[in-house]
C-alpha cells in the first residue's frame, strides 16, 4: 500500500506538472466516458431494469393471432377470449383484461378530456401495486350495473385535486355519468402499455354498455401472470390447444384464430430494442476513438521519458515496478476523465430525455442510479487499463544502457512504438468510418421518408379531437347530429376553406380493421376473408385533408343514416380485391349479410401507421351512418392554423359546454411526430459520428506531427542531397494517407457488418448501398488529408542546417 500511494502521489505531481497533457486526456475520456454513462442509462432504464411490477418476468401479454386468416399476428381480444382465458387454462395466476378510456371530466373548471384505462378489477393486484390512497377495485365493482367508481393516478390527483387527501368517497362526473373516488395511485405508478392513463375504472360496467360486443367483438388488450415455475413455452403450448378447441365450438367467429403469448418487457420496449442498443454500440466506438487518442499522447510522453525510466531502473526499480507505476498514472487520469465524465452525464441525460421521441417506453424512469455510477466506475477503470497497458509495456521495454547516453535513443523501442501508435490511428480511422457510414445510410433513409407522400396535405390544418359522452348522446342520430352542427359552424369561421371529421386519423397508428366479403363472389374460408382498415368521416372531410378523389364521388349530405348506406375506398383497396373489375357499384357484406354497403368512390391511398409502412386497404364510411362518438375534426384554412383553435373551442362549448377539446395542433405536427423516432436516432448517431471524425483526425495529426519532429534529422539530411519541397510533401502524406487508407480499408469492412445490423432503422436503403459507402470514405480521407497537410508543410519548412544539428 505505501508503494501504491507513492505511485498515486506521483502521478498526480505528473499530471499536475503537464496541464496541457492532462487537460487534452481529461477531456477526451470525459466525452466518451460522459456519452456511454448517458446512453447507458437510458439503455438500463428502457432495456435492462425489471419493470417495476411484483414477478415482472411472469407477466405476459396475450393476443389473439389472425395469421391463418390473412391478418396479424398479434391482434386484440375479445370479451369471450377475456372470461374463456380467466376460467379454463391452468398456466395462469391471473388473467386481467383492459382498453382504453377517454372520459370527460366536468364540474370543476373548464372540462378536459383525460386518458384513462377500463381494466379488470384485479388488475392492480396482479401487477403487485397497491394504491397510496384508498383501495383497489372490487369484484362486485366490475360487473354490469355495477355503481361507477375510479381510482386516479397520482398526477392528476395532484394536478386537478390539489393533492386533497379528502378525496376519497367524493363523486366526478365523467362524460356524464357520477363516479365515486375510492383511490389514488402511488407516485410513480405507470399503467402498461395504456402509459398515460391517469383514471381508472373497472370494465365491466363500460363493457355492459357495448351492445353485442363478445366474441368477436376484439376491443380488449389482455395481460396474464404465469403461475410459479410455468413457463413460456409451456403456457404457450397450453394456449395453443384451448385455441383449436375454441374454434372447434366456435367455427364462426374462432375459425383459425390462435393466441401469440409474449413477455410484457418484451411487449413494452421491443420497437425501441434495436435503436437504443445501436446506440449503446455506436457511443462504445466513440469511447474506444478517445482511448486510442489518449494512448498515442502516452506514448508520445512514455518516449520522452525514456532517460527517467533508465535512471529509475539504474536506481533498482524492477520492470514490474515501472509498469506499475505508468498503470497507476493511466488509472488516475481514467479515475478523473470518468469522474468529469459521470458530472457531464447527468446533463447529457437530460437532454436525451427532453428529445427522445413521444411514446418512448418507460421514458419517465431514465436517471442516473447505482447501477449507471457502477458501469461509469467499470468503464473508466477499464479504460485506464486498455490505454495504459501499451504505454507502460513500451516503457519497461527500453534499452537502458543506451537511454541513459547523451541523446541516446533505442531505435528497437522507438519503431515498436511507432507500430503502435500507427495501429491505433487505423483502428481510430475504422471505427470513425464504421459511424460515418451508419450515419450516412440514416440521413439517407430520413431523407427517403421526408420525401413519401403520406396521401394528404397536411399544411394549413388544424387537428382538434372532440368526443360526446354516450349517456347524454345515446343514440346515432344524436351523434351524427351534433358532429353535423359542430363542422357547419365550423366551415363557416373566418379564414376556413373547408372542414369535417374522422374517426381515425392518418398517421395516428390507431383504428380497426374488419372482414367484408364481396357481394356476388363465393364466400371464402372464414380464414381467407378480405380484411380492410376503416374510418368513419363526415362530407367534406377528404377536401379539407387534400385527399385526392380517383373514380366515383366521396360521402356527400346525403349520406343520412336513412340513405341507402355506402363507401368510399382506397386505391390499393381497389388493386387487391378488384383488380380486374371496376368496382363502382359492388357491394360489400359486412355481419353475416346484415350490413350492405355499396362503393359509391375510390380516393387515394392514405398512410395510417407511420410513413415508413405500407398503405393498407381502406374503407370510408359516412359517419351520420355509423356514428362513432370520438372524431377528429380537421380545419383547411388559408392562414396560421393554430388561429382557428380559439374559434373552434368556442363553437364546441356553444354546442355543449360540458365538453372538451384535445389534441389542438397544426397536421403538420403529426406529421413531424411520425418522423422524431428516426430522426432521435439520426441525431445521436450523427453527433456520436461527429465525434468520432474529430477524434480521428485529430488522431492522425498527433501521429504525423510526432513522426515528423521523430524524422527531422532524416529530413534534414534528404534536403541537403537536393530533395525538393514537394518530396518532402510527398513523404510526409505518404505516410499518414497509408494509415489513412488502412483505416477506410478496415472500417468499410466493419460498416458493412454495421449496416446489416442497422437493417430494420432503414428506409428506401439498401445495406450495401455503395454511394453512401464511396461518400463516406471519400470525406474521410479528405478531412484526413488535410490533418495530414499541416504537419507535412512544417516539415517542408525545415532549415537543413538545424536539422542537421538535430540531437
Amino acid at each position: 500500500m505505501e508503494t501504491l500511494i507513492q505511485d498515486i502521489r506521483y502521478a498526480f505531481r505528473m499530471l499536475y506538472k503537464n496541464p496541457s497533457f492532462t487537460a487534452v486526456a481529461a477531456i477526451a475520456l470525459a466525452l466518451g466516458i460522459g456519452a456511454n454513462s448517458a446512453i447507458f442509462s437510458v439503455v438500463n432504464s428502457v432495456l435492462f431494469r425489471p419493470l417495476p411490477y411484483r414477478d415482472p418476468s411472469r407477466l405476459v401479454m396475450i393476443w389473439e393471432n389472425h395469421q391463418q386468416r390473412g391478418g396479424p399476428e398479434r391482434e386484440w381480444a375479445s370479451p369471450a377470449d377475456l372470461r374463456d382465458w380467466r376460467e379454463h387454462p391452468q398456466s395462469f395466476e391471473h388473467v386481467a383484461g383492459f382498453l382504453g378510456w377517454g372520459p370527460t371530466l366536468t364540474g370543476r373548471d373548464e372540462p378536459e378530456d383525460l386518458q384513462g384505462a377500463a381494466v379488470s378489477y384485479d388488475t392492480f393486484e396482479m401487477l403487485g401495486v397497491a394504491p397510496a390512497l384508498g383501495r383497489n377495485f372490487s369484484a362486485d365493482e366490475d360487473r354490469a350495473g355495477a355503481e361507477r367508481v375510479v381510482v386516479l393516478s397520482h398526477g392528476l390527483w395532484q394536478r386537478r385535486f390539489g393533492s386533497d387527501p379528502a378525496i376519497i368517497g367524493k363523486s366526478l362526473t365523467l362524460s356524464g355519468v357520477s363516479a365515486t373516488v375510492i383511490g389514488v395511485m402511488p407516485r410513480g405508478f405507470t399503467f402498461p402499455v395504456l402509459n398515460k392513463s391517469e383514471i381508472f375504472t373497472p370494465a365491466g360496467p363500460l363493457l355492459a354498455t357495448l351492445k353485442g360486443c363478445d366474441r368477436g367483438c376484439v376491443i380488449l388488450q389482455v395481460i396474464a401472470k404465469l403461475k410459479p415455475g410455468v413457463t413460456l413455452d409451456a403456457a404457450r403450448a397450453e394456449m395453443t390447444a384451448f385455441s383449436a378447441q375454441i374454434a372447434q365450438q366456435y367455427p364462426d367467429t374462432s375459425d383459425g384464430v390462435g393466441t401469440t403469448l409474449v413477455p410484457l418487457h418484451e411487449q413494452l420496449v421491443g420497437d425501441v430494442r434495436l435503436a437504443m442498443l445501436v446506440l449503446l454500440g455506436a457511443v462504445a466506438l466513440v469511447l474506444l476513438i478517445a482511448c486510442a487518442n489518449v494512448a498515442n499522447l502516452l506514448l508520445s510522453r512514455a518516449a520522452a521519458r525514456e532517460k527517467e525510466v533508465a535512471i529509475r531502473a539504474a536506481l533498482g526499480a524492477s520492470r514490474a515496478r515501472l509498469i506499475r507505476q505508468h498503470l497507476t498514472e493511466s488509472l488516475v487520469l481514467a479515475v478523473i476523465g470518468g469522474s468529469l465524465g459521470l458530472l457531464l452525464s447527468f446533463w447529457m441525460v437530460d437532454v436525451l430525455v427532453s428529445f427522445a421521441p413521444e411514446g418512448t417506453p418507460r421514458v419517465g424512469e431514465i436517471a442516473i442510479d447505482t447501477s449507471v455510477l457502477a458501469f461509469t466506475f467499470g468503464v473508466a477503470v477499464l479504460t485506464g487499463v486498455a490505454f495504459g497497458l501499451a504505454p507502460a509495456l513500451l516503457s519497461a521495454k527500453t534499452n537502458f544502457n543506451s537511454a541513459l547516453k547523451e541523446g541516446g535513443r533505442d531505435a528497437r523501442v522507438s519503431s515498436h512504438g511507432n507500430r503502435v501508435r500507427s495501429a491505433l490511428v487505423v483502428a481510430e480511422v475504422s471505427l470513425a468510418l464504421m459511424l460515418l457510414v451508419g450515419a450516412g445510410l440514416l440521413i439517407k433513409s430520413f431523407i427517403n421518408l421526408q420525401h413519401v407522400d403520406p396521401g394528404f396535405n397536411a399544411k394549413g390544418v388544424l387537428r382538434v379531437d372532440v368526443s360526446v359522452p354516450g349517456i347524454r348522446y345515446s343514440s346515432r342520430p344524436l351523434v351524427a347530429a351534433f358532429f353535423k352542427q359542430l363542422v357547419d359552424r365550423v366551415s363557416v369561421l373566418p379564414g376556413v376553406e373547408a372542414a369535417g371529421a374522422v374517426s381515425t386519423l392518418p398517421l395516428s397508428g390507431g383504428g380497426t380493421d374488419t372482414s367484408f366479403l364481396i357481394e356476388g363472389r363465393p364466400q371464402p374460408d372464414a380464414n381467407r376473408e378480405p380484411v380492410s382498415h376503416y374510418a368513419k368521416v363526415t362530407p367534406d372531410y377528404f377536401r379539407a385533408m387534400g385527399i385526392k378523389l380517383s373514380r366515383g364521388r366521396v360521402i356527400t349530405d346525403a349520406d343520412t343514416i336513412d340513405a341507402p348506406k355506402v363507401a368510399v375506398i382506397s386505391e390499393t383497396m381497389a388493386r387487391r380485391y378488384f383488380a380486374d373489375e371496376d368496382p363502382i357499384g359492388k357491394r360489400l357484406v359486412f355481419g353475416g349479410g346484415k350490413d350492405r354497403r355499396e362503393i359509391v368512390g375510390i380516393v387515394s391511398d392514405v398512410k395510417f401507421f407511420g410513413l415508413n409502412s405500407d398503405a393498407r386497404p381502406t374503407m370510408y364510411f359516412s359517419e351520420q351512418q355509423y356514428a362513432e362518438r370520438g372524431m377528429s375534426l380537421v380545419v383547411r384554412t388559408t392562414g396560421d392554423p393554430m388561429s382557428l383553435a380559439a374559434g373552434v373551442r368556442s363553437e364546441v362549448q356553444a354546442l355543449d359546454r360540458d365538453l372538451a377539446v384535445s389534441s389542438v395542433m397544426p397536421m403538420e405536427s403529426l406529421v413531424s411526430s411520425s418522423l422524431a423516432a428516426p430522426r432521435f436516432v439520426l441525431l445521436l448517431l450523427g453527433v456520436f459520428a461527429g465525434a468520432a471524425l474529430a477524434l480521428s483526425v485529430i488522431g492522425v495529426y498527433g501521429v504525423v506531427s510526432y513522426s515528423v519532429v521523430q524524422r527531422s534529422h532524416e529530413i534534414g539530411v534528404r534536403m541537403a542531397l537536393g530533395a525538393k519541397v514537394s518530396d518532402v510533401l510527398k513523404l510526409v502524406l505518404r505516410q499518414g494517407m497509408t494509415l489513412v487508407g488502412g483505416g477506410v480499408a478496415v472500417g468499410l469492412a466493419g460498416a458493412l457488418a454495421l449496416s446489416r445490423v442497422m437493417e430494420s432503422l432503414l428506409f428506401g436503403v439498401g445495406t450495401r448501398d455503395l454511394p453512401t459507402f464511396a461518400v463516406t470514405a471519400v470525406v474521410l480521407a479528405g478531412v484526413a488529408l488535410g490533418a495530414c497537410f499541416i504537419p507535412a508543410r512544417r516539415a517542408a519548412k525545415v532549415d537543413p542546417m538545424i536539422a542537421l544539428r538535430y540531437e
